[in-house]
């Protein structure tokens, strides 16, 4: 999340200090994890602003260009390490560098990269002497760097990249929420008054099953309320120690036991956990009676406001009994053909120099005008921004452009000459002085 585009990594990536910190920052900056980019996320959440977000970064993770950079760079500082250790050294850990010295493999890279870049500013400034305008191109490389840059985007390849949708994933959850925050009750699937709750293990890993057993014999899954449409009916249950399993199981008893009134079951459902299904023998095959829940909730004298609310829970369901039938149509049928995938066309690079140049293409394609910083004297990509256009400007009238981190470095070198200067001064080393004898005095 930021407040407009960053720069291009290319560009960032020649301008970058080689100490293993300055290649660490960098590849958090390529996931939107460097420390100022967590402050800049801070101080947006705070204001009033308005944030940027690159929706291909947010959606597609190490499939997304940057963060695909990312990987690559990491892997190759990690001696080409596979995808599996990748993600479990670095996804889940949050460990950039593990290896000292890295310097020395990507100084060559940054070289190169440097070199074609300050091709294209020479070839510009040539053009320009000759005469030459403007032909529909608003970049250029010299010969030998233009056949480097070829070699390079030779080593990508174009595919279609896809995933799992996050439809069907978001769909569920609102249907969950729907169930619990709008509806507060769901339909239970045995009305039988006398019903049992009956829980077994099966399988050689002594999975837990619960069922709704009718005083004929005939079983029904116990139902989940919270999380009606994540966990598969009877299964996600335990019993006989504190746990979330065991939690679960108090929670859609009563649930169940008081006619599908969500709101008394969560009310109710710590102290039910705690008396009963958290101490039940866990060696034991799980049943309790729907009278002995009814029983304990008399004895907790809150029978009287169940069947108080029977009536508004029977209501709450019929009344948005039609909405939720279509919203449980609709994932049956997204679950029929077999759920949805998110598709992009792609160019896949296979090393962190080729992603390099994929990067340094996709910045020359979309800038349209390649300007050029006046500190570091590398393109700044143009991005048809307000900043952009006022950048473009100023290089027109022969003033000076900067990234922002080559003006942050000009302004400290310009202040730090500005107090040089000052300091040379008699006078002001005096003042200073003295300033310094009334502030002693003072404190």
């Amino acid at each position: 999340m930021r407040t407009h585009p960053e720069e291009w990594p290319c560009t960032k990536f020649c301008r970058i200090g080689l100490a293993d910190d300055s290649v660490e920052n960098f590849l958090l900056w390529l996931c939107d994890r460097s420390i100022e980019q967590i402050d800049q996320h801070m101080s947006v959440s705070k204001g009033d602003k308005e944030s940027w977000v690159d929706p291909v970064e947010y959606t597609w993770g190490w499939d997304a260009p940057r963060r695909r950079m990312a990987k690559l760079l990491w892997k190759m500082l990690h001696g080409n390490a596979s995808e599996e250790v990748f993600h479990n050294q670095f996804s889940y850990s949050n460990h950039p560098l593990q290896v000292k010295g890295c310097a020395s493999l990507l100084a060559p890279i940054q070289e190169r990269l440097t070199w074609v870049m300050k091709g294209s500013s020479s070839r510009q400034e040539q053009d320009s002497e000759i005469g030459q305008g403007d032909w529909g191109e608003h970049w250029w490389l010299p010969e030998e760097q233009a056949e480097f840059v070829r070699n390079q985007l030779r080593q990508s390849c174009a595919d279609l990249i896809e995933r799992s949708s996050d439809y069907d994933d978001t769909l569920t959850y609102d249907l969950c929420f729907y169930v619990r925050d709008v509806v507060q009750a769901i339909a239970v699937p045995c009305d039988d008054p006398a019903r049992v709750y009956v829980g077994a293990r099966h399988g050689p890993h002594l999975r837990v099953f619960v069922w709704v057993q009718s005083e004929n014999g005939r079983k029904y899954p116990l139902k989940h309320g919270n999380q009606a449409y994540l966990e598969a009916d009877g299964t996600g249950f335990e019993w006989g120690y504190g746990g979330g399993g065991p939690g679960e199981l108090a929670h859609c008893i009563l649930a169940d036991a008081l006619d599908g009134d969500l709101v008394m079951a969560t009310e109710l459902e710590h102290e039910f956990f705690m008396e009963f299904t958290m101490t039940y023998p866990r060696n034991e095959e799980f049943r309790m009676s729907r009278v002995d829940v009814l029983r304990w909730l008399e004895k907790k004298e809150a029978k009287a406001k169940w069947e108080d609310r029977r009536q508004s829970v029977r209501d709450r369901r019929a009344k948005h009994a039609a909405e939720l039938a279509d919203k449980e149509d609709l994932l049956a049928r997204i679950m029929k053909i077999g759920g949805l995938r998110s598709q992009r066309f792609d160019l896949v690079p296979t090393t962190f120099e080729s992603v390099l140049y994929l990067h340094l293409m996709r910045m020359l394609e979309r800038s349209g005008f390649a300007l050029r910083c006046s500190g570091c004297d590398l393109p700044i990509s143009y991005d048809n921004s307000g900043r952009a256009n006022k950048q473009r400007a100023r290089a027109k009238k022969g003033q000076p452009i900067y990234h922002p981190e080559c003006f942050a470095e000009y302004s400290r070198t310009r202040k730090k000459n500005y107090w040089q200067r000052r300091s040379r001064s008699p006078e002001f080393r005096e003042q200073q002085r003295q300033r310094a004898r009334d502030y002693r005095k003072l404190t």
